[in-house]
């Protein structure tokens, strides 16, 4: 089907496919409910231009919304939400008019899971997973701050790792690069990790322990270069 799209003949939204497969355990999704995910998920992207352009600001705005929408939609298991074939068959088979209208059809990974933490929507149900209760932290980071974050996966499959890294960064008043303080922080907490199980701390534990990380970035940051000039979201 990823043919097609490449093409550019994407086909149009289907509630089902004749080679599609089910678990061997578990219910089975009516058709009604890929209807109503599609239907949701349609309405909300017309809500940012779809199917005309949309411009960066848009396209982050319904990410944003659009996570919540998956995650509603969509009562997974962590198990289940680390089926590839699921979010395929959302991109190429539920969504692929969003999906085109979001990422184009150049980049394979948008469209096959063969990365989670890029598939168009599996990406967006993880933010979901991760920021929820917290949506406001979400709302701070841009599509280059949420890649520094997830895409580590020994940081990324930890929501509290996630979500603290992310709370110290966007509260810091320094003036310094988000993606250069994002990208050294990441790097020191990963060193952590080969010496420390962070399921034995406790909440606050872990809170203090990314804030720490992120004001010796930002102090070596002003030792090596005083007054780095500051990054804008895009």
């Amino acid at each position: 089907m990823y043919a097609e799209v490449a093409a550019g003949r994407p086909p149009s939204p289907q509630d089902s496919h004749p080679e599609q497969t089910w678990a061997p355990v578990g219910g089975r999704v009516a058709p009604k409910r890929v209807r109503e995910l599609i239907d949701a998920i349609s309405m909300l992207a017309s809500e940012y231009g779809f199917p005309a352009a949309a411009g960066t600001d848009a396209r982050i705005s319904f990410d944003r919304d659009a996570a919540k929408v998956i995650r509603g939609q969509l009562d997974l298991s962590w198990a289940e939400a680390g089926n590839r074939d699921l979010w395929s068959f959302l991109s190429l088979v539920a969504l692929p008019h969003v999906t085109m209208w979001r990422f184009g059809a150049s980049n394979k990974e948008r469209w096959i899971a063969t990365d989670l933490t890029r598939h168009t929507w599996a990406r967006l149900w993880w933010q979901a997973v991760v920021f929820a209760g917290h949506e406001h932290i979400l709302a701070a980071l841009s599509e280059s701050d949420l890649n520094q974050l997830l895409e580590r996966r020994s940081i990324g499959g930890d929501p509290r790792l996630v979500r603290e890294t992310a709370r110290a960064v966007t509260e810091l008043t320094a003036n310094a690069s988000r993606r250069a303080v994002i990208r050294d922080v990441t790097a020191r907490l990963r060193r952590y990790l080969a010496f420390l199980d962070v399921r034995a701390l406790s909440d606050q534990q872990v809170r203090d322990m990314c804030h720490a990380l992120t004001n010796e970035t930002v102090t070596r940051f002003e030792t090596d270069a005083p007054g780095l000039p500051g990054e804008s979201r895009t």
